[in-house]
């Protein structure tokens, strides 16, 4: 009975298919206009798809009213792979916001008080690079 149960466990295990949901690992404003995102897997040629209608099914969704006005650009910063810039309507200034990507939980992010202080925070985060 054992080795028909270990049979069966093995069988299910291997005739499954893993399915991992991508998802937001981390966010930051660069500006008032645009919101980097690190996911933990490439966002798909689909989604990155600039003929895609963005009022249809957005890829990420924001809270306050803010909303994606183009398509996710993947960035090339080293240390940092599957980095998307997302531009967006406008932030607020000193404002924390919330993002989500599919049915994950949503990130949560923050704005200042002015673009200096954005820029000083995108700074300390990638060093000199930036």
């Amino acid at each position: 009975m054992k080795k028909i149960w270990i049979l069966l466990c093995m069988f299910l295990l291997c005739s499954t298919k893993m399915i991992t949901a991508n998802y937001i690992k981390s966010v930051i404003p660069i500006d008032f206009l645009h919101v980097e995102v690190v996911m933990a897997e490439p966002l798909s040629k689909e989604e990155l798809d600039t003929s895609i209608d963005l009022n249809k099914e957005p890829l990420f969704l924001f809270n306050n009213g803010i909303i994606m006005i183009g398509k996710p650009i993947l960035q090339n910063i080293r240390g940092y792979e599957n980095t998307y810039r997302i531009p967006v309507n406008g932030l607020d200034e000193n404002t924390i916001y919330s993002i989500s990507y599919g049915k994950n939980k949503p990130k949560t992010f923050k704005t200042y008080t002015t673009e200096k202080e954005i820029t000083d925070k995108y700074r300390n985060r990638y060093g000199d690079y930036f």
